[in-house]
């Protein structure tokens, strides 16, 4: 298994590829990183032959194709039309890139050619709005995409508004609004995790520390509960990050900074039960993935990868120990 960690490269090394050890999780370099600008988030197409990364201080989007042995090559680069491009994802169909601008609070599309590169940008959806945060919503930020299971149509969260946009693509790559879904005032929705069998969203709200739960209702999403991101933990000054549920629908896991910790919830008919809050191993956990019987967080502070093998009973993973040391950590992506 080959594993990519995605870094700012202020002090990072552009993305690295690591190969891990599947009896202990460690992770060993197996090529010099890329000299990518602040690739904070990466995403694979469907084959895993092509990457693509967010290149965030520069506003632009990048394309790798990957060679057999997992070494990256650059396609090129294009620019999204907004500022500080914080997440991208390959449309269902993999002909498109999608890319959420949080600077600008805006909605990127770039066509894919046939050789993996990226086109000109086909199209761009800019928010409007602020939020009750003056600091932190002065104006729209986007910040993560996610298509809904049946591939129709995609989320897209924003912090700056407190709402969760939904569009479709039209077959040429024009973005085409749904509906736009509320929620709490101050709340900050960052990321979206979806249930695999129920469709149930559950959305890491940063500002306020919480997770949303939202049942789908109709062809919509209602608002139905809400509950802390971490199990007992002070939620003072805490900023959740990501948010997944895990393959088999049982859990929900949400990475919190400040807090440092991943908590892990089960899923119950009701909503969510806090299980336990998992040190980090680290300080400022920003994205993190399950691999195998893995689970592997960035922490973007530290500068370390850490992981832990996941007991498939409780869904709780190990001591998170550190297995690699990579500058400024973002995004852990698997190959």
């Amino acid at each position: 298994m080959l594993i990519y960690v995605g870094a700012y490269t202020s002090t990072g090394g552009g993305i690295r590829c690591y190969e891990q050890d599947p009896s202990t999780g460690v992770l060993t370099e197996a090529h010099p990183p890329t000299t990518a600008v602040d690739p904070s988030f990466l995403a694979w197409d469907a084959a895993r032959a092509n990457l693509y990364a967010v290149s965030e201080s520069t506003g632009g989007v990048e394309a790798f194709a990957r060679s057999d042995h997992g070494l990256l090559t650059s396609l090129g680069q294009q620019w999204t039309g907004g500022t500080d491009p914080c997440h991208l994802v390959v449309d269902p169909t993999g002909r498109f890139l999608v890319t959420a601008n949080y600077g600008t609070g805006s909605v990127s599309v770039h066509p894919i050619e046939a050789d993996g590169s990226l086109g000109e940008r086909r199209d761009l959806v800019e928010h409007g709005g602020s939020g009750p945060d003056a600091e932190r919503q002065e104006g729209p930020h986007a910040h993560m995409i996610a298509y809904r299971p049946s591939g129709g149509s995609f989320y897209v969260t924003d912090l700056g508004t407190d709402q969760i946009h939904e569009y479709a693509l039209s077959p040429d790559g024009a973005i085409l609004p749904v509906r736009t879904i509320p929620a709490e005032a101050g709340s900050g929705p960052r990321h979206v995790a979806i249930h695999p069998t129920t469709g149930i969203v559950y959305v890491s709200a940063e500002l306020d520390s919480s997770v949303l739960i939202y049942r789908p209702q109709g062809d919509g999403l209602t608002l139905t509960g809400k509950i802390a991101a971490t199990a007992e933990l002070p939620a003072e000054r805490n900023y959740p990050s990501h948010i997944e549920c895990s393959a088999d629908g049982r859990f929900v896991y949400v990475g919190n900074r400040g807090a440092d910790c991943v908590t892990v919830f089960e899923v119950t008919p009701d909503g969510l039960t806090p299980v336990i809050d998992v040190p980090a191993g680290g300080r400022w956990p920003r994205h993190f993935a399950v691999i195998g019987d893995f689970f592997y967080v960035a922490n973007q502070y530290s500068g370390t990868v850490t992981a832990g093998r996941i007991d498939p009973a409780t869904g709780v993973p190990d001591d998170l120990v550190v297995v690699a040391e990579v500058a400024e950590a973002s995004c852990v992506l698997a190959g």
